[in-house]
């Protein structure tokens, strides 16, 4: 399920609130691929997107990042939920008509297919959507106005039946979990960035490093040190 190997990245100590990652990605490349520095999820590019070493920046509708889908980026074991985490960080340079923007998602599209999860920027709102076996979603959101050209580090982890939102190192919304629900292992890919749900214009900006755990979820203190005063923290200190 993802248990990393200290070899997989660079010699260094491992910082323990990334032993679960099924994923991690410094989107620092200047050519080829996403690079995924655990289980080797690359990522494909899809459109113009430039990259300058530290971030990927999305300017027009349909520039993502594929990712594939893969069973450790649905958070089940088959029988029960898992914890979790998602976190990214993103410049956003401008919004589109409805003001959103996908950031990191697992679903087919906006108005349907296999919906799994998503983390996005709404309307003034921070939001991560899950969904069951039979699509009905559960919601969270957070207030959330974000200044342009402002970097931010944004996430949302699970720790048993509590579910939480975080930015720039601070929780900002917790939820239980209906009781019953459960994650739905789909077969929708992960998509970062621009991707365009209808006709919609979503994500204008850039992203930096995107993570994903799967196997334990960040408490406040694991989230305080990875926004380590706003520089973020890589998987090795």
């Amino acid at each position: 399920m993802g248990i990393i190997a200290a070899s997989r990245l660079r010699d260094g100590p491992r910082n323990p609130m990334f032993d679960n990652a099924v994923a991690y990605y410094r989107l620092d490349e200047t050519t080829g691929d996403a690079i995924d520095l655990v289980n080797g999820y690359n990522g494909t590019l899809n459109g113009n997107i430039s990259r300058n070493g530290e971030y990927y920046t999305f300017d027009a509708e349909n520039e993502y990042v594929d990712i594939g889908d893969k069973d450790d980026f649905s958070f089940t074991d088959g029988t029960n939920n898992t914890d979790f985490v998602v976190k990214t960080e993103v410049i956003f340079k401008g919004f589109g008509p409805r003001d959103a923007g996908w950031m990191v998602s697992k679903r087919d599209t906006n108005l349907g297919g296999i919906s799994e999860w998503q983390l996005v920027y709404f309307q003034g709102r921070l939001r991560f959507d899950i969904f069951d076996s039979s699509n009905t979603g559960q919601r969270i959101t957070t207030l959330f106005s974000p200044t342009l050209g402002q970097k931010y580090i944004l996430g949302v982890t699970l720790i048993g039946n509590s579910i939480s939102l975080f930015i720039d190192g601070v929780i900002k919304e917790t939820q239980t979990l209906a009781l019953g629900f459960t994650f739905l292992n789909g077969g929708s890919i992960v998509e970062l960035g621009d991707v365009g749900f209808g006709s919609t214009l979503n994500l204008l900006g850039k992203l930096k490093e995107t993570v994903i755990v799967k196997g334990n979820g960040w408490t406040q203190q694991n989230i305080t040190d990875n926004y380590n005063g706003g520089a973020g923290i890589t998987y090795n200190l």
